[in-house]
């Protein structure tokens, strides 16, 4: 026997009666909003629930708010908690009822909302994201680290259109001192689920460069705990915490602190507030550099007043030992003077002298004088003959004092 068959319609007004019989009254139902768009003044929703473990998503359905009932929650809650609330990432817990279309299927209406619901998850997260850092050494790391004395290079975090970046810069720029910083825009989502992955992009790609910057400034607008809830992520505050430079946070907010906040090395109440502060630090540099002057000026006039009367005694010692050189230089000078006047005779003295030597010792040199004393030259064809075996066949000339002679060396035929 085969199984009845039905017609789609049929089996979807099935459906829809099941619905309507089993669920005749609006649920309270929690769930993430994996999604939140706004359409003609109407907000469709995506709501998941994930597995504890980390497994993913276990549950999803699709829900609306329609626009009518949204101006009632906004009327009934507020305008901006709703909107807060009604927000990608949000834990919520909302009154609905469920509707079933024979051509869109099942959808969630939503009827209301319950802000305690959401504010109080968040603060559970943060009391979990707070003990996990604290377990781990992280919630004073970032505050360790030394802060320079004059923070001038600055890497600010923050979205370039947000109205507290604004501030800040106008803070910076007009302070009356003429104090100047440079800083560097790195552009980031400053609210919803973008928020902690773009700012760990930016902290990554700065710490890359870390040589180049003295602190990291984080700066938003102002806004409700529901605004704050990115600046409690663990991972965020983890990259933060143990960053290698002074993370300084101007995140604007009313009473409650965010776990970014605690942190960070600074927090400060507003980006204009993060501003005074840091102009505030270069006062105080200059208050520093001022007070070491003074007492650079202060310390070295009391060592000279101690160091006088020894500085006079060695001045007075200096002219005495200037005046000794100076007299003795001048001694010398007068000697060397009366040097100068004698050496001309005295060299033409030993010039004379050297000539008469010179002249004795020619005249005893000359071939007259060797004559004389009974000496001979003897030559033949005009060269001086000093070995006998010199003398060939021929005439010899011999040379004495009182005149010449000449002598023939016959032959070995003649002989």
């Amino acid at each position: 026997m085969s199984a009845q068959t039905y017609q789609l319609t049929q089996l979807t007004g099935f459906i829809r009666r099941v619905f309507a019989l089993n669920l005749p009254e609006a649920v309270w139902v929690t769930a993430e909003l994996a999604q939140a768009n706004t359409s003609r003044g109407h907000c469709w929703l995506t709501l998941v629930e994930k597995d504890p473990e980390g497994e993913g998503i276990i549950a999803q359905l699709e829900g609306v708010v329609w626009a009518s009932q949204l101006t009632d929650l906004q009327r009934n809650h507020g305008i901006k908690l709703v909107r807060d609330l009604l927000r990608e990432g949000m834990s919520v817990r909302l009154k609905v009822t469920t509707s079933f279309h024979q051509r869109y299927g099942l959808r969630l209406v939503v009827e209301d909302i319950d802000p305690a619901h959401t504010l109080g998850e968040l603060e559970r997260r943060r009391q979990l994201t707070l003990e996990a850092l604290s377990k781990d050494g992280l919630l004073d790391a970032n505050a360790n680290i030394p802060f320079p004395i004059v923070p001038q290079r600055l890497a600010v975090i923050s979205s370039d259109t947000a109205a507290g970046l604004a501030d800040f810069r106008e803070q910076l720029e007009a302070n009356p001192y003429g104090y100047r910083f440079h800083l560097q825009l790195f552009t980031a989502a400053m609210q919803g689920v973008q928020t902690s992955p773009e700012i760990q992009s930016r902290l990554r790609q700065i710490a890359r460069r870390q040589a180049d910057y003295d602190a990291v400034i984080i700066v938003r607008g102002g806004g409700g705990r529901t605004d704050l809830a990115a600046f409690d992520e663990e991972s965020l505050c983890r990259a933060v915490a143990s960053f290698p430079l002074p993370v300084i946070v101007g995140v604007g907010h009313e009473t409650d602190d965010s776990v970014l906040d605690r942190v960070a090395h600074r927090s400060l109440k507003t980006p204009t507030a993060t501003a005074v502060w840091l102009v505030e630090q270069f006062m105080r540099a200059e208050g520093i550099v001022v007070q070491l002057s003074r007492a650079i000026r202060e310390t070295g006039a009391h060592h000279l007043a101690i160091e006088r009367p020894r500085l006079a005694g060695l001045a007075g010692q200096a002219r005495q030992l200037a005046a000794a050189a100076l007299r003795g230089e001048s001694q010398r000078l007068d000697r060397a003077e009366k040097d100068l006047t004698l050496l001309p005779g005295r060299a033409l003295l030993n010039a004379n002298s050297q000539l008469d030597n010179l002249e004795k010792l020619l005249s005893a040199l000359r071939p007259e004088t060797t004559l004389a004393r009974g000496y001979a030259l003897v030559s033949q064809d005009g060269k001086l003959l000093l070995n006998p075996d010199d003398i060939t066949e021929g005439e010899v000339e011999i040379r004495l004092k009182e005149g010449r002679t000449t002598l023939l060396k016959p032959g070995e035929s003649d002989a």
